[in-house]
């Protein structure tokens, strides 16, 4: 199963103000033109759902899923409900540091289609990086650092 895993180094240094952004998802179609529509809808166990449409190569995927934010943890964890993906979901986590904050989005997902997954596969996965790189960018501007890498180093596994 694919899986995308993107560092970004931010000067800000308040954990919580930094998953509060990057999950106010209804921000993301102003900080990036790949993500066209978002809707957020609060349940009543405290977690919202969103339903997402995105921009893939000359297409789009639409999927639906149940998100959770975990400030105790400095986490924000989602998972895929419905949708175009046959999988997908991840988290994303903040490490505050005496310069600023590491924000990690680490993320599986699968197309569905495996007889096609070795050419889909990585087309998918660069499509992902591309738009969380472009909702990063929008969200907190040029001045961040951006690392992309196949797979999370072993030490950030446990988290």
């Amino acid at each position: 199963m694919p899986r995308v895993w993107i560092r970004s180094r931010l000067d800000e240094r308040d954990a919580e103000s930094v998953l509060r952004r990057v999950t106010d998802f209804r921000s993301w179609t102003e900080a990036s033109e790949l993500v066209r529509a978002v809707e957020v809808s609060h349940e009543p166990d405290g977690t919202e759902t969103s339903t997402w449409e995105v921009v893939f190569g000359r297409g789009l995927l639409r999927w639906s899923e149940r998100d959770w934010l975990e400030l105790d943890e400095n986490r924000a964890r989602f998972e895929m409900i419905e949708g175009d993906p046959y999988h997908f979901d991840g988290f994303w986590h903040v490490h505050v540091e005496d310069t600023g904050s590491i924000l990690t989005f680490d993320a599986d997902f699968d197309l569905g289609m495996p007889s096609l997954a070795h050419v889909l596969d990585p087309i998918a996965v660069e499509a992902v990086e591309q738009a969380i790189e472009s909702v990063l960018h929008g969200l907190y501007g040029d001045g961040l650092e951006i690392e992309f890498t196949d797979a999370a180093p072993v030490e950030l596994l446990e988290i």
